[in-house]
């Protein structure tokens, strides 16, 4: 019989390197799971279709067709995650990132002026850094999740 992982908790909407890569980062007893939610590539389409003028300053009819699919893909994914375990959670989507514990030298949460992050280093040669960013609401639940699974990490 398989043991599941228990998840510890899950913050949701957490921003990649672009604002079209959103991920829901499920914290669990030995690793952090970021799934995929939305993907810069589920929009090039609709990115194909307007030009640079419409991109640069906005058109209210291809804002909105951008907002409704991710809205949509969004509410799907996050459906597809219920009753899933994490490695069937990873396995969604090929984008979706797996950071072991025993991997991570440091994680620390930082408040800037114009953003706050979320900062894992990884062991390897050299050091990778994972960035995820927040929204100020989120600063306190990230913080109390990294605590409790990862007290001897946090910077």
């Amino acid at each position: 019989m398989v043991k599941l992982e228990n998840i510890v908790g899950v913050v949701e909407g957490l921003r990649g390197r672009t604002v079209d890569n959103i991920y829901d980062l499920f914290f669990a007893e030995k690793r952090a799971v970021a799934a995929v939610v939305l993907f810069f590539s589920d929009l090039t389409d609709i990115y194909r279709k307007i030009g640079v003028w419409t991109f640069l300053f906005g058109n209210y009819s291809e804002h909105g067709q951008v907002k409704m699919r991710s809205e949509r893909l969004i509410n799907e994914r996050r459906l597809a995650f219920k009753d899933k375990t994490l490695d069937e959670i990873l396995a969604l989507h090929k984008a979706s990132l797996e950071i072991d514990y025993e991997n991570i030298v440091s994680v620390t949460v930082k408040e800037g002026l114009l953003q706050t992050s979320l900062q894992f280093v990884v062991q390897g040669s050299p050091e990778k850094k994972i960035d995820f960013r927040l929204d100020g609401s989120q600063i306190a639940e990230v913080e109390g999740l990294i605590k409790k699974v990862l007290p001897n990490k946090t910077r």
